[in-house]
């Protein structure tokens, strides 16, 4: 669920974030925020997912079956794109060949109006800002996937969540308008100061110019200038090229749920 930023809950819940309702994880005494990488979006829904083994034969979820399923090119898509944005998210945590990965990315970017796109709506974590690691560091790797943040950010429209016309693979956020209000807040232990956390409101701009929206902590956060947006990953350049990089901190890119539809009155 996406939040205004003069919704009191925004900020009263500063013990903890709802995991069922944000896919965020919980935020921890220590003022933390524990997430999980996002899962894979699969385009078409509610198909099996098929694979074949060494010898290869084809199975899936039912055992064995006579050749690939159908749609399985815009399965194996989907996973390579996942893969793809999960190995960049290790490369960051890792600060291993950092430049070159977001680099790669850049070089696949296929939205034309990227800070137009839906996907930038939503909540994100953010990995890098301003070229600066602040993901923690204090984990290993392979404790369970795991990833630790000092705060979320939360994309959303300010005059409500509108959804575009259902279509083939589900109802997902409508595209944003040039000069639609946004609004921008953070969540999470900063610090017990209020003040630390940042809540702006700004116009959706085809433009794609990097907005400072103050401080966030000791962070500066800007938004605009994106140079990559998928499902699962945000990336931004700052004015002196420096990286902001974000992952995906809720299931709103997997389109309405169930429960959304009914609310929104979609069914």
């Amino acid at each position: 669920y996406f939040y205004k930023k003069e919704t009191p809950l925004l900020y009263e819940a500063a013990s903890t974030v709802d995991a069922t309702a944000t896919g965020t994880g919980t935020l921890s005494i220590k003022g933390r925020v524990s997430l999980s990488k996002p899962s894979i979006h699969y385009t078409v829904p509610n198909f099996k997912v098929g694979w074949q083994d060494e010898g290869g034969n084809w199975y899936d979820e039912d055992g064995p079956r006579d050749g690939p399923p159908q749609n399985y090119w815009r399965q194996s898509a989907d996973e390579r794109e996942y893969r793809e944005a999960m190995d960049a998210v290790d490369s960051v945590l890792a600060e291993y060949d950092v430049l070159s990965t977001v680099e790669a990315l850049e070089g696949r970017n296929s939205s034309r109006k990227p800070s137009l796109s839906r996907k930038v709506l939503g909540r994100w974590a953010p990995l890098l800002l301003s070229g600066r690691r602040v993901a923690f560091d204090d984990k290993p790797l392979d404790d369970g996937g795991e990833i630790e943040v000092p705060f979320v950010v939360d994309v959303s429209r300010s005059d409500g969540r509108r959804f575009g016309p259902r279509n083939h693979y589900g109802i997902f956020d409508l595209t944003l308008q040039n000069g639609e209000e946004l609004s921008i807040s953070t969540l999470g232990g900063i610090s017990e100061e209020s003040s630390d956390n940042v809540s702006a409101r700004v116009f959706a701009d085809e433009a794609n110019e990097s907005l400072d929206l103050g401080m966030a902590g000791e962070a500066r956060l800007h938004f605009g200038g994106i140079t990559y947006i998928s499902d699962y990953l945000l990336i931004q350049r700052c004015p002196d090229g420096a990286i902001d990089f974000f992952l995906r901190a809720d299931k709103s890119y997997l389109g309405a749920s169930a429960e959304e539809m009914e609310r929104f009155h979609l069914v």
